[in-house]
């Protein structure tokens, strides 16, 4: 078998147009004062959002330290009350004491002069009635005046708890 060969010219096909494939890399120019004016807005803006965080930190600060001022108050009104209250307690328990050691020697006495054993033995029991009566009456005493002392002590600062908790609840409100 016979082959034939024939010569051809290459046909070169025409290129393409590399610049029309790039992309154009220039940015357009635009003015200075174009750009100032998109930028004061931010600005203004920004220093609006700084102005009013400044006002609320003060406002904030102002509120703290006014509300610290009040505790210490409230707590020193409570130790000052406390003191006055515990004073009375003490002042009350020294003279239930001394009443009760002079009943107790005048007892001691009756009980001396005793001739018989019944004497004594009904003069011990009279004076073991009284002390015991006599311890009654100076517990439910103290008891009262120590819930009197609480109450009135802790109340500054009771009032001070309330008045937060219930500022606290209006701003979670709002």
């Amino acid at each position: 078998m016979a082959t034939k060969i024939t010569n051809k010219k290459a046909v070169k096909k025409p290129a393409a147009k590399k610049s029309a494939q790039k992309k154009s890399s220039v940015v357009a120019f635009t003015s200075p004062a174009v750009k100032l004016s998109q930028i004061n807005q931010p600005l203004e803006s920004m220093e609006t959002v700084m102005s009013n965080a400044k006002n609320k930190y003060e406002k904030m600060s102002t509120d703290a330290t006014s509300s610290m001022k009040e505790s210490v108050e409230g707590i020193t009104k409570s130790g000052a009350t406390f003191a006055k209250g515990a004073e009375a307690i003490l002042k009350t328990l020294a003279e239930t004491a001394q009443e009760s050691s002079q009943r107790n020697a005048e007892a001691m006495k009756a009980m001396m002069a005793c001739r018989t054993m019944n004497e004594f033995a009904e003069a011990q029991n009279k004076m073991a009635q009284q002390n015991f009566d006599d311890m009654m009456s100076a517990m439910t005493k103290m008891s009262e005046m120590t819930i009197k002392l609480y109450s009135e002590a802790f109340e500054p600062m009771n009032a001070q708890m309330t008045k937060a908790m219930s500022s606290m609840m209006s701003k979670n409100a709002a």
